[in-house]
């Protein structure tokens, strides 16, 4: 029942149940304990009346031989009533009301001697013992020659009198009757008072989290341009915030994607119509042996630009989807991987590419997606430099980890506003002069797609007409899991050799 409930609901029940909890157990804990403080201070008054008591009613047998007159006085509460006793014989007897029944009976235990609390009838009663001294012959009990009420002759002998005082304690149940009736009021009050407060506060609390659910079935109609309103700093304005955030980086794949599929039927319409156009001029009659060989040639180059184009679309899904294999790499042996793979676009410019070697540099790693990564950096450098010119590849190491890879050109430079699009699929800077040189921007989206599999960043800096620099960073963290755990692989085999 409760699991089908909406989310307010549920925080207003489970609160409100909480605050009942909460002031019942609070209010009878305080009750209880005030109960049990009103019984103590009616113990130690009894206790101190009786004392009063015993002395009063010893002096009056002493001077008048009388047990009545003490009792007679009306300074005595009228809920304390008093009873003399030589060994089992009454001598005096002034307990004979019968209060009403209290609600409440706690039971709390006092002690027998010289307290003692005893239920009659289902009322409370508290009895204080006194013992009294009452030698020196039977206790004279008439008041002008008649017997006063409750007095009984004695004869005097060996056993020990004792004086009694029985008192009501009705009045204290009564109160705290009261008490628990208030306190069962305020329970309810507060409990009210409470479950409204819990409702404002739940609805309060759950509007932004209806936004949220609405937003979210509104971006599930493919409306990414949606954004929901962040008014603070909370936890549901965070995740608002981080909402907008998700559905501005999909509107940004899905216009990078859009972009780049416009781009690559572009880049595949232009040759496949060129080529349609000089095949239909070979089968012509028309067409000279000058003009076959020139439609062939043409034929031939468009045809290995578009084998270039769908080989780099392959390789980018491949890299996207690729289960990398990290490994511990040598830098040198990447370098010249990839050196060798641009070996004929450099001499055709005559570039000269500088490396300084770094025999104990190791990169961690796939060996293949790595060189990969710095044939597309070099095929970059060479597309943007100019005749005779150079490249320098560079390397950042702490201990013998490669940190730092990075490339840079003196070519022509790229702008600052465009350094931020450099890695989105098809992009290029210029157009004219990257088709011209077969180029097609999926370079350095593969780049970004190897480095993300690799953990790490990628970083551009440029200055028009000085040439451009991209920094690749690796995480040191990696490299130095990898080799604690080779340490503990060596020293383990060493072990069980």
């Amino acid at each position: 029942m409760i699991y089908k409930m909406k989310l307010w609901q549920k925080i207003c029940i489970s609160s409100l149940i909480a605050s009942i909890l909460l002031f019942a157990v609070c209010g009878i804990i305080t009750t209880v304990s005030g109960h049990k403080r009103n019984l103590q201070a009616e113990e130690n008054q009894a206790v101190w009346l009786a004392g009063q008591m015993k002395a009063e009613v010893e002096r009056a047998y002493r001077e008048h031989k009388d047990l009545t007159a003490p009792f007679l006085n009306p300074l005595i509460p009228e809920d304390v009533c008093f009873q003399v006793y030589r060994g089992e014989t009454r001598l005096y007897d002034g307990f004979g009301r019968e209060p009403e029944t209290p609600r409440y009976d706690f039971g709390y235990e006092i002690a027998r001697e010289p307290l003692e609390l005893v239920t009659i009838q289902k009322v409370n009663y508290l009895f204080a013992e006194e013992t009294l001294d009452l030698e020196g012959g039977a206790a004279e009990s008439a008041v002008n020659g008649k017997a006063a009420p409750g007095a009984v002759a004695a004869v005097a002998g060996s056993e020990p009198a004792r004086l009694v005082l029985v008192k009501d304690l009705s009045d204290v149940y009564a109160r705290c009757n009261a008490q628990l009736q208030t306190l069962f009021l305020l329970c309810g009050i507060l409990s009210a008072v409470s479950a409204l407060i819990m409702v404002t506060a739940s609805l309060i609390i759950t509007v932004p989290i209806k936004k949220i659910n609405e937003a979210v079935k509104i971006v599930s109609d493919d409306y990414y341009a949606y954004r929901l309103p962040v008014t603070g700093t909370d936890e549901l304005n965070e995740l608002s915030a981080n909402f907008n955030v998700m559905c501005e980086a999909i509107e940004n794949n899905i216009r990078n994607y859009k972009f780049a599929i416009d781009n690559f039927i572009h880049e595949v319409k232009t040759p496949l119509t060129s080529i349609i156009g000089y095949a239909d001029m070979l089968k012509s009659y028309d067409c000279t042996g000058e003009c076959r060989e020139e439609a062939v040639d043409y034929i031939l180059t468009q045809s290995r630009r578009l084998n270039s184009l769908v080989k780099k679309i392959m390789g980018f899904l491949v890299i996207e989807s690729k289960q990398v294999e990290k490994k511990f790499v040598r830098l040198d042996e990447v370098v010249n991987m990839a050196c060798i793979s641009i070996r004929v676009q450099a001499e055709m410019k005559e570039l000269r590419i500088e490396y300084q070697n770094r025999p104990e540099a190791y990169m961690y790693g796939d060996e293949e997606l790595l060189a990969t990564l710095l044939v597309n950096l070099l095929d970059n450098s060479i597309k943007a430099s100019g005749e005779h010119s150079q490249i320098l590849i560079g390397a950042v190491l702490r201990e013998d980890a490669v940190e730092e890879l990075s490339v840079r050109d003196f070519g022509m430079g790229i702008p600052e506003e465009e350094l931020d699009k450099l890695t989105e699929p098809f992009y290029m800077v210029d157009k004219s002069r990257s088709r011209s040189q077969n180029g097609i921007g999926l370079g350095l989206s593969i780049c970004k797609s190897i480095i993300q599999a690799h953990n790490g960043r990628m970083e551009f800096s440029s200055t028009p007409g000085e040439g451009t620099t991209v920094r690749v960073h690796f995480p040191y963290e990696d490299y130095q899991y990898l080799r604690q755990a080779q340490d503990e692989l060596f020293e383990k085999a060493d072990i069980e050799g």
